[in-house]
Formats: C-alpha cells, sequence, structure tokens
C-alpha cells in the first residue's frame, strides 16, 4: 500500500474527518486531501510525525521503513504496555505458529483477528475518552 493509501485507510479507520487530521497535523484539511491523492510526494519530517500520531501508526509504517507484513514487528506497542500493566503478555510462537495471551487465568491461544480486534476497540476507546475529555475542557493556547 502506498503512503497515500495508508494515510486515507487509517483516517477512515479512526473515523477521523480530514479537519480533525488536519488540525493534529498543523496544516489544513486540503493539504491532508493531497496526501491522500498523492498530490503531494515529498512530505516534511516533522509533518510525517504528526501525521503518524495523528493516525495512530509509526512514521515508519507511513513511509514504508519496516516491513508491515511481519505481523510480530508491527504489534502495536502501546497495547502491548498496557497489556503488560494489566498483567497479561501476548506471545509470538514463530516456531509453531501460535498466537497465546498469558494471564494469571493461564495461557489461551489466540487468532491475529482477536489482536486485530482488540487493538481497535482499544484506540475506539481511547479516541472516544480523549474527544470527552476535549469536548469538556477549556481549550489553552493558540
Amino acid at each position: 500500500m502506498d503512503f497515500k493509501d495508508k494515510v486515507k485507510t487509517r483516517r477512515l479507520e479512526l473515523g477521523l474527518t480530514l479537519e480533525d487530521v488536519a488540525k493534529a497535523v498543523g496544516v489544513t484539511a486540503p493539504t491532508i486531501l493531497r496526501y491522500e491523492s498523492g498530490n503531494i510526494k515529498n512530505v516534511r519530517k516533522d509533518k510525517i510525525k504528526a501525521l503518524a500520531d495523528a493516525l495512530q501508526v509509526s512514521p515508519s509504517y507511513l513511509m514504508d521503513w519496516e516491513n508491515s507484513d511481519d505481523f510480530n514487528s508491527s504489534f502495536n506497542y502501546f497495547m502491548k504496555m498496557q497489556m503488560l500493566l494489566l498483567g497479561y503478555k501476548i506471545i509470538f510462537d514463530d516456531e509453531d505458529g501460535y498466537i497465546i495471551l498469558k494471564g494469571k487465568e493461564g495461557e489461551f491461544e489466540i487468532s491475529e483477528s482477536d489482536i486485530d480486534s482488540l487493538s481497535n476497540d482499544l484506540e475506539s476507546f481511547l479516541n472516544f475518552k480523549i474527544y470527552e475529555l476535549m469536548k469538556n475542557s477549556r481549550k489553552f493556547g493558540k
């Protein structure tokens, strides 16, 4: 998938508007549209980082600096840390092709789709809570 497709697909997955992403990146909505259409090919480093943060992905993923097909290496770092704090761990057994969820209740074999679902649910919940925080807070600064 090209940069432009990753930007648009991820924005839509998160339910964000062009304006939402533009505000987070510090550009205009038409600029985001030009990223998504491929009209802008040379994106500044600071904008790549801001765009990746807004879309909750790594800059490496957006720019194809890593192998995005390697599921184990692309597993969401934030989710791993949150699960560890709750006492759970995901174990990837590449040799036998298993994914194991380990916790106080024992060890359970799970699938990539289980992890995708958990990750999407966590992202949706966080987006909702952040939106609620911003909606109920006083705007600060510019």
